[in-house]
């Protein structure tokens, strides 16, 4: 299920050179495996905190059976992420509960829905995605709109 660590002592100073991995269109197969059901759950309470509160949340809070499934959606590399930019903490009585240290707090599932584009924002936030640039700025941009972490389709 991943190991535990102090609060804040994964994110280190210097920048992570694993980063450069997310602006590469690969990463997502990197960082991602399985359906991603409760990943585009826990990418969408995220997109909601910012949404509420105009920046991102600093502890996500989770039930332990969402915190396991969490863990089996992603590999290594892409909870490791998820560890950079928040504390996840299993908690017995909050799921999908994200908080800053101002007291800031947003509820997932008695909130507002989130939209694609905060979970998209979410997942580029998190290093899970690469950043999506299309338009004419961008003429190697793949035609068409990407496809969104929010509608993970199954596998065949």
């Amino acid at each position: 299920m991943g190991h535990p660590s102090l609060p804040g002592s994964l994110r280190p100073d210097a920048p992570d050179p694993d980063i450069a991995l997310a602006h590469d269109p690969s990463c997502l197969m990197a960082c991602v495996r399985g359906h991603g059901g409760t990943l585009a759950h826990v990418l969408g309470a995220l997109g909601v905190f910012r949404a509420r509160h105009g920046h991102w949340p600093r502890r996500l809070y989770l039930y332990p059976e969402t915190l396991a499934a969490l863990v089996q959606d992603l590999t290594p590399l892409g909870f490791y992420r998820c560890q950079q930019r928040l504390d996840i903490v299993a908690d017995l009585e909050r799921d999908l509960f994200c908080a800053d240290e101002r007291g800031n707090v947003s509820i997932y599932r008695i909130q507002a829905a989130p939209d694609p584009a905060s979970i998209d924002a979410a997942a580029i936030w998190l290093g899970l995605s690469p950043p999506t640039t299309g338009g004419p700025d961008n003429p190697n941009a793949p035609d068409g709109p990407p496809p969104s972490l929010a509608t993970p389709k199954p596998p065949r």
